[in-house]
């Protein structure tokens, strides 16, 4: 892929999920921090899955961005924390079977629209950034290059959020967080050489962060073991970077 035409792509789902960010703060009044907002974002997800997938079927092929065969070696340090938001999707489930005679069908449609959202949203932001940005600049010569500026572009892409008014504080905390989790899903993404294990984190992670607030579940706990954990296995393999065995990364990234 030449760098104009990533440029371009990226540009595409920043614009799109913009729009569908501004829909929903100035066309319904819905700002961030409400659940419903989801209600409008779920078509920007849904848009911007098929443009990437048009995307990379006319420019590239899909084992070139990330979905090629999986490096068992990887899962060492995806387990772990795959294991942390399983347990906070049982404790949301939990939940939601306790409560759910008690829940009113608009809230039951939220918690499913919230499901089904957050499954684009892992699938649409892996993609861009794991993918298509990540392999394009070229980890298997310049890993620390490659994964840091991903982790920026992931981190800057949620500045969309200041478009629905989400509070100054929270965004400063947002950017720090979203920066330190993609140099983590960088870091496994080249390790595990597939995009679906992160796909399926991502998705769970903010399924149950935002179904948590919908039904009252308190998972400071196990998201505070999952921080720590990500910062401690990005330092570790940031250090034994120069060790890992990225030659299965030089593939071609166009047809």
């Amino acid at each position: 892929m030449e760098k104009r035409t990533i440029v371009t792509a990226s540009a595409v789902v920043f614009l799109i999920m913009g729009i569908a960010m501004a829909v929903s703060a100035f066309g319904f009044g819905l700002y961030y921090g409400d659940p419903n907002l989801l209600r409008i974002v779920i078509f920007g997800e849904v848009v911007t899955a098929i443009f990437l997938i048009l995307f990379i079927r006319r420019t590239s092929s899909f084992a070139a961005v990330g979905f090629s065969e999986l490096k068992i070696r990887g899962l060492v340090w995806y387990l772990p924390i795959l294991l942390i938001v399983l347990y906070q999707v049982v404790l949301v489930v939990n939940a939601l079977v306790a409560s759910y005679s008690d829940l009113s069908a608009t809230t039951v449609q939220l918690v499913a629209i919230i499901f089904v959202t957050c499954l684009f949203v892992g699938f649409n932001e892996e993609v861009l950034f794991r993918g298509i940005i990540l392999r394009n600049l070229h980890p298997e010569q310049h890993p620390y290059r490659a994964i840091v500026i991903s982790a920026a572009l992931f981190s800057s892409f949620h500045l969309l959020n200041l478009i629905a008014f989400i509070p100054l504080s929270a965004m400063v905390f947002q950017l720090g967080n979203t920066f330190l989790f993609g140099l983590f899903f960088a870091l496994i993404a080249l390790k595990l050489n597939n995009l679906w294990p992160l796909i399926l984190f991502h998705a769970l992670w903010d399924f149950s962060s935002i179904a948590a607030e919908v039904l009252n579940v308190n998972l400071t706990i196990p998201s505070l073991v999952a921080q720590v954990f990500v910062a401690l296995a990005i330092l570790i393999q940031l250090l034994l970077l120069k060790r890992h065995d990225l030659s299965h990364l030089k593939r071609p990234l166009t047809t």
